[in-house]
């Protein structure tokens, strides 16, 4: 199982769980391996923790259903202009030993190590509730992704000697490498483990496919949090920077997964060409080749992607739209992160909106979106 990163947008995720907990119970006990990113390291976390059965789902979502913005994060004028942002325009900007973002997090690291029990997903891990669980941040220095992975057997650390840009570290995953792997670059403090610097790990595995391959998978079951619909946006005036900042969040965490499914697609077609051409010694032959030339060799990975069906940032500018309805009590200054253009910072407001009025919203789409799918899950439960 693959959960993607994407802020507030992780209640779909949830919600798609839900659904299988309910109506394919069996589906967790398939579930071996978990590779994750951002909230979907988080979303993870919490399964394993309790674990990681059809049970332990409906806590989730009474967790979901219930937060609140001011739980997580805070902003004040204050912190507005000693944030990163008023550093990177300030006449005296100088380098700090101790980042900053434009939200307060301490805030936001008590809740990672309250959301969780972790001793227990320590205890969990070793007891073999999963095989191998993985964990992407972004190693700021280098720009590579570190893809923190505990293994409860004798199965190798994930390396990709043809690919630098991917780094595997092995060890218990930690609510500090959690923390890191859902820092929002510029919103949230960057998190310091070693002697290293991380922020989120969606910038570049958001959906980390190819660690679930390297740690064996089979067949893969992926979340994302990028709509199918696709938007009409009129032309005309500059929209604004909170816009563009959606927007670019957008690029940044959820562009990618398209590309990965896109191109694991295109291996299990190519693959299939090579049976129906060659025989059935074909794949073999083609897989010794690629080993003798230090390559992995391929092999068809059966799949499904469930994202979606409506625009998340459109449904939080509804929302907003009526902010009597929210759970969280927010500040001047909050309100007009929120509420100041609603239309123009829509996406970005649904990847900051951690409340539970929303997330209701989202877990109910997510349950829709999997009952839509039931047929392809039945499919790949049966692979």
């Amino acid at each position: 199982m693959v959960l993607s990163g994407g802020g507030a947008r992780g209640a779909f995720e949830v919600g798609v769980l839900s659904w299988l907990a309910e109506h394919r119970p069996e589906f967790f006990s398939q579930v071996r391996i978990v590779t994750s990113s951002s909230v979907g390291a988080l979303n993870a976390c919490y399964l394993l923790a309790h674990g990681m059965n059809p049970a332990c789902v409906s806590g989730l979502v009474d967790e979901w259903c219930a937060m609140r913005v001011e739980q997580i994060m805070e902003i004040t004028t204050g912190t507005l202009t000693r944030s990163t942002f008023g550093r990177l325009f300030g006449r005296k900007a100088k380098p700090s030993k101790k980042p900053e973002g434009v939200f307060k997090t301490v805030k936001a690291s008590d809740f990672v190590k309250d959301f969780v029990d972790w001793p227990l997903l320590h205890a969990n891990m070793r007891e073999g509730v999963l095989d191998a669980f993985a964990v992407a941040a972004t190693e700021i220095r280098t720009g590579r992704t570190h893809v923190f992975t505990d293994i409860a057997d004798d199965r190798p650390t994930p390396s990709w000697p043809n690919d630098k840009s991917l780094v595997g570290v092995r060890g218990p995953i930690t609510a500090h490498i959690v923390l890191a792997s859902t820092s929002l670059p510029f919103l949230f403090p960057p998190v310091n483990i070693g002697k290293s610097w991380y922020c989120d790990g969606g910038l570049r595995q958001n959906t980390p496919l190819s660690p679930a391959l390297r740690l064996g998978a089979d067949k893969i079951f992926t979340i994302s949090l990028k709509t199918e619909q696709r938007v009409e946006v009129p032309t005309g005036e500059f929209p604004g920077y909170g816009h563009l900042l959606g927007k670019l969040f957008n690029g940044l965490f959820l562009d990618r997964m398209m590309w990965d499914m896109d191109r694991l697609s295109r291996i299990n077609v190519m693959l299939e060409c090579v049976e129906e051409v060659y025989g059935t010694q074909g794949i073999p032959a083609m897989q010794r080749a690629l080993v003798e030339r230090g390559r992995r060799p391929y092999s068809v990975v059966e799949y499904l992607g469930i994202r979606p069906s409506e625009d998340l940032g459109n449904l939080a500018s509804r929302i907003l739209r009526h902010p009597e309805r929210l759970k969280s009590k927010l500040n001047y200054v909050m309100r007009r992160v929120f509420n100041g253009e609603r239309e123009a910072v829509a996406d970005l407001s649904s990847y900051l909106l951690f409340d539970g009025t929303f997330a209701t919203e989202l877990i109910d789409m997510g349950r829709r979106d999997a009952a839509a799918r039931e047929a392809d899950i039945d499919r790949l439960l049966a692979a």
